[in-house]
């Protein structure tokens, strides 16, 4: 950090971080079925071959797509086509998956703060840059039977009419390609005339692409752009205060296991107003989240949020 003139404050940083996978992430092995869950530790995998001797169930549907169009119709229905499946083994992708091991971080940012104009302006700017190395997530697999990956035995296993010869599994696991975030912010507050204050800030947050494809959706699920202003007065009149946000983020496409889908963008206005009762040493706040109740989701598949209404009594310092 240094300091300019005292008004001005320049600040940089980097750190360092890691998470280790949790329990479920690294341990677990459960049957719903058709799949299993399973985690990324070399002793789970052990006599199972799934981090070693699987396709990516994405390619085995990529497979099996092909293999419909080039299958003998004259064929009965349900019968395996050894021809057109080995036709067609060059799409299926080798999962080829290490257990799994701790995720890492490299965050560096960089910012400016300064107050101006006889201390009515607050100025405060931000950029960050962060590496991903081995970020925790999942993908699904099919693990052949009847043999080894690339045999010609493995490959007709992937077949769709063969499902009882594949065994599929959800694995955790660490992505194989680096990722790189990035964002910058911008915060302005001004006390514009006596005790009114008007404040607002953006924000903007995005992903460097890479060039070869992952074994799973990383899901960075953040919009690029998002955006919030308040206009608000500790006392408007004596012992009364009020503030007013108004709240904006931009329309993105969210990816988990869960579901895909376009979140559109939306807008919030949030009110508070508080009442001070000095003798009673006593605030009573009432207010709201989305007051306007306008209709929204946070990702897909989630549920659709309205407006919350709240009051509150704080009794603060009655034992001086």
């Amino acid at each position: 950090v240094y300091t300019l003139s005292e008004k001005h404050n320049f600040r940089a940083s980097f750190q360092n971080g890691f998470r280790f996978p949790a329990l479920f992430e690294a341990l677990s092995f459960v049957n719903n079925g058709n799949v299993r869950r399973v985690g990324g530790l070399s002793y789970i995998n052990d006599g199972l071959g799934y981090l070693e001797n699987s396709y990516t169930l994405a390619s085995v549907n990529a497979f099996n797509a092909a293999y419909n169009k080039d299958r003998d119709p004259s064929l009965p229905p349900k019968t395996v086509d050894p021809a057109a499946a080995l036709k067609n083994r060059a799409l299926l992708e080798v999962t080829a998956l290490n257990p799994t091991r701790p995720e890492r971080i490299n965050s560096f940012e960089a910012g400016y703060k300064s107050v101006l104009l006889g201390n009515k302006l607050i100025l405060d700017i931000d950029a960050y840059l962060n590496e991903y190395d081995g970020f925790l997530g999942q993908v699904e697999v099919a693990v052949p039977t009847s043999g080894k990956i690339n045999t010609d035995a493995g490959v007709t296993d992937m077949v769709a009419d063969n499902r009882s010869k594949q065994t599929r599994y959800r694995v955790y696991t660490n992505a194989k390609n680096k990722y790189r975030n990035y964002g910058s912010s911008l915060g302005v507050t001004w006390i514009a005339y006596k005790k009114f204050t008007i404040g607002g800030n953006v924000n903007f947050n995005d992903i460097v692409s890479n060039k070869t494809t992952d074994v799973f959706i990383t899901g960075f699920n953040t919009p690029k752009w998002v955006t919030n202003l308040s206009f608000g007065n500790r006392e408007v009149v004596k012992n009364i205060g009020f503030n007013v946000v108004w709240k904006w983020q931009d329309a993105f496409f969210w990816e988990s296991p869960l579901a895909n889908g376009r979140v559109s963008a939306y807008s919030t206005i949030d009110a508070q107003v508080s009442f001070r009762l000095p003798k009673l040493k006593t605030t009573i706040k009432a207010g709201g989240a989305n007051i306007l109740n306008n209709r929204y989701i946070q990702y897909a598949g989630g549920p659709t949020i309205g407006a919350l209404y709240y009051a509150a009594i704080t009794v603060d310092g009655i034992l001086k």
